[in-house]
């Protein structure tokens, strides 16, 4: 099994606390609220990077990729048994000016990126399409309800 790759919305310190704690049941609760964006499609990290390139090529905007904008020095806990990262306003700001029909065409460009990285073919299927989705919804919810973007994974 691979790893999960998830991001989430709420407020930045709980779910951190909460991963740190392995408060799952805390996580599934986000999950039965649609506050949660599951990206556990047998990718890697880096694969997230693609994803938000992807976005900002869309967007006609000045490319750039995840990892920059995780927290790293103040909101996140990391350990080999999982991670949770806020993940600044630019990224949740970016997905948030996609409407839920984009999701789509924007996974076809992610996993076109995917498939020129890794020289093989990555077909594109309805649950990466829904994770896309469902993250371009809990952005526009973050942004609405003034709710921070946690990048969250464990093995």
């Amino acid at each position: 099994m691979g790893l999960t790759l998830q991001f989430a919305i709420g407020e930045k310190q709980t779910i951190i606390d909460s991963v740190e704690r392995a408060d799952f049941d805390f996580l599934y609760q986000l999950e039965s609220e649609n506050r949660i964006a599951d990206f556990s499609l047998h990718i890697m990290p880096n694969d997230l990077n693609f994803l938000v390139n992807s976005a900002t090529e869309l967007k006609h905007i000045t490319v750039f990729g995840l990892r920059e904008y995780l927290d790293t020095t103040n909101f996140y806990f990391d350990s080999e048994d999982g991670g949770a990262y806020f993940v600044d306003t630019a990224i949740t700001s970016l997905f948030a000016k996609f409407n839920e029909s984009d999701a789509p065409g924007l996974t076809y460009k992610w996993f076109g990126k995917l498939t020129v990285e890794y020289n093989e073919d990555i077909v594109v299927n309805d649950d990466a399409i829904d994770a896309v989705r469902k993250l371009i919804l809990i952005s526009k919810q973050a942004q609405e309800q003034h709710l921070d973007l946690i990048h969250i994974w464990f093995p």
